[in-house]
């Protein structure tokens, strides 16, 4: 299953693989170095692991009157997506591939300079902020993209993803309860 628009927000995103509870647990001290690392990559990892969630995905780049916007609702082995060029949402079946292509990007591209910034209350969850950076290839050698997530303390998943690579921002916000098609199937 194609998913560009998607796929360029998961490669920004691909430091998050899968977070659980006693991996954020690390006594009161904050995360750093390796054990940041790890904590971000296994949120991503829960990302594709869960069995159903909903993402939303803003990009914006300067000089583009409006973001590029996507989300997904994925259930079970479906994804509902949204094409923003066409205005509709569209309903593809789901592989196991297709959700371990979420950390792949992840997977070629390993976190740097890892740190927990800190606990706070997203929208009623408690989370705990993670920043880094990656190195990642580009036309003319390579170049870092930071990130951040916010990773709830209860299971791990990703609830909020910031990402700058160049000019290009993104925001991703997760959510995993109450997930529907947005449309009647």
């Amino acid at each position: 299953m194609r998913q560009p628009g998607w796929m360029a927000g998961a490669a920004l995103l691909a430091g998050l693989a899968m977070l659980s509870p006693a991996a954020l647990a690390v006594g009161d001290e904050a995360a750093t170095g390796e054990a940041a690392c790890g904590a971000i990559a296994r949120a991503v990892h829960e990302i594709g692991a869960a069995p159903q969630f909903h993402s939303r995905m803003v990009a914006q780049t300067p000089g583009r009157r409006r973001p590029v916007e996507e989300e997904r609702f994925v259930i079970g082995d479906v994804v509902y997506a949204n094409s923003p060029g066409a205005g509709r949402w569209v309903k593809l079946p789901l592989t196991k591939s297709d959700r371990n292509a979420l950390e792949a990007g992840f997977l070629a591209h390993p976190l740097q300079n890892c740190r927990e910034e800190g606990r706070q209350n997203l929208d009623g969850t408690a989370v705990r902020l993670f920043g880094y950076q990656q190195t990642l290839p580009k036309e003319a050698g390579e170049s870092i993209a930071l990130g951040r997530i916010w990773i709830a303390e209860a299971d791990g998943r990703p609830r909020r993803y910031e990402g700058r690579h160049g000019e290009v921002s993104v925001l991703m916000q997760f959510d995993y309860e109450n997930i529907a098609p947005p449309f009647r199937q």
